[in-house]
């Protein structure tokens, strides 16, 4: 919708050419109805010391448009639409109607959660998960039925959930309800690290009597539907740093543009297909426009480039330059993937027994280790 000569949408943002361009962008984007922030006075940026003469100069964002007040909650007893403050807050009643809204916890729900014992934690210290009978929030004390749930990594079951409770006796008690045993904990409607007796990590069966629409030129779209214009958008400024050169980094550029990461460590490294067209049809715009590459023989290459996350992006990078620098950072991700397909006796490619071993030597490996063994001794 905004898009001309002189201004390219990348990715749903707007990468502006010349200042007259983007000072007639501006003037339409308000008239459109965006609200906009001069990032070059961002209160974050600032406290970082973050000169504008360096924002200019590496690319980044200096404008942000959005759509203001469009998200709302619907209520499903009344259909009213209503503010969406509050709305899926424990208890929270519409307040056209006064039917509760939303309720975090219900007989039924599952919470998975750890004592708070003062004790030194990892991702890989005992959990556990049980189900709700119900959450007294006047009394800030949960009920869970004393039964322990199976719940992937880290979570204690049968004789290893009872030492678990064992461990932490002053933190909970039990009851008996209409003949059903139940664990009974102080659990707060406003947690509060300091006085809380348990940390919820997750939790799932929530009571949901609401929705979130967003209204827009007095049309109400689904939470999770498109507008016809984008609900916020990051502006850039190009002619501080356009065109850019080809040089070993240039690839970084082109997949910042797209919103991907360049650093081949983070991605699966079995070969499984992870750049779609469309991010490549962006990439190619960012190409053209901003960078000293020929946009036709990339819009011949790319096609021919591989999909996978390592593989694409050697790929993009030597085409962008004859010797680039290639971020390739140990990955503890490598580790749990390489060891899940072991447990299952899935085979493993060279290069993810390669990674995971990089990243078994890595300061994060290391400590990952170390907390595993700490939970089996």
């Amino acid at each position: 919708m905004f898009e001309n000569e002189n201004v390219v949408s990348i990715m749903r943002d707007l990468y502006v050419k010349t200042p007259q361009a983007l000072e007639a962008l501006l003037a339409e984007l308000r008239r459109v109805g965006y609200e906009i922030k001069d990032l070059r006075k961002d209160e974050f940026r600032a406290d970082r010391g973050v000169p504008v003469s360096e924002m200019e100069e590496k690319g980044w964002s200096l404008w942000y448009a959005s759509l203001p007040d469009i998200r709302h909650g619907k209520c499903k007893s009344c259909g009213s639409v209503i503010s969406v403050a509050g709305v899926r807050f424990h208890g929270h009643k519409c307040e056209i109607c006064g039917e509760v809204t939303y309720y975090d916890l219900v007989d039924g729900s599952t919470m998975k959660f750890v004592f708070l014992n003062n004790r030194e934690r990892n991702f890989l210290s005992p959990k556990l998960k049980m189900r709700v009978k119900r959450w007294d929030v006047e009394q800030e004390d949960i009920y869970f039925y004393y039964e322990f749930l199976e719940g992937g990594l880290s979570v204690v079951t049968g004789n290893q959930a009872t030492a678990y409770l064992n461990e932490n006796k002053r933190l909970w008690q039990v009851i008996e309800e209409d003949g059903q045993k139940l664990l009974k904990v102080r659990y707060s409607l406003y947690w509060d690290r300091d006085t809380a007796a348990i940390e919820a990590y997750d939790s799932y069966g929530h009571y949901w009597n609401h929705s979130i629409v967003k209204i827009w030129d007095g049309k109400e779209y689904g939470e999770l539907d498109h507008l016809p214009i984008p609900e916020s958008m990051n502006i850039f400024e190009t002619w501080h740093w356009s065109p850019l050169q080809a040089t070993p980094y240039l690839h970084e550029r082109i997949l910042s543009a797209a919103g991907q990461v360049s650093d081949k460590g983070y991605y699966y490294q079995d070969g499984r297909s992870f750049f779609m067209a469309s991010e490549w049809k962006e990439m190619a715009k960012f190409v053209r426009h901003f960078t000293v590459l020929n946009g036709d023989r990339f819009d011949d290459a790319w096609p021919k480039f591989r999909s996978s996350g390592p593989g694409g992006i050697d790929d993009l990078a030597h085409f962008c330059h004859g010797n680039p620098v290639v971020e390739n950072r140990p990955n503890i991700g490598n580790i749990l993937v390489a060891a899940s397909k072991l447990i299952e006796g899935k085979p493993l490619t060279e290069s993810e027994i390669t990674e995971a071993v990089r990243g078994v030597e890595s300061e994060e490996g290391v400590d990952l280790i170390r907390g595993f063994l700490g939970k089996k001794r």
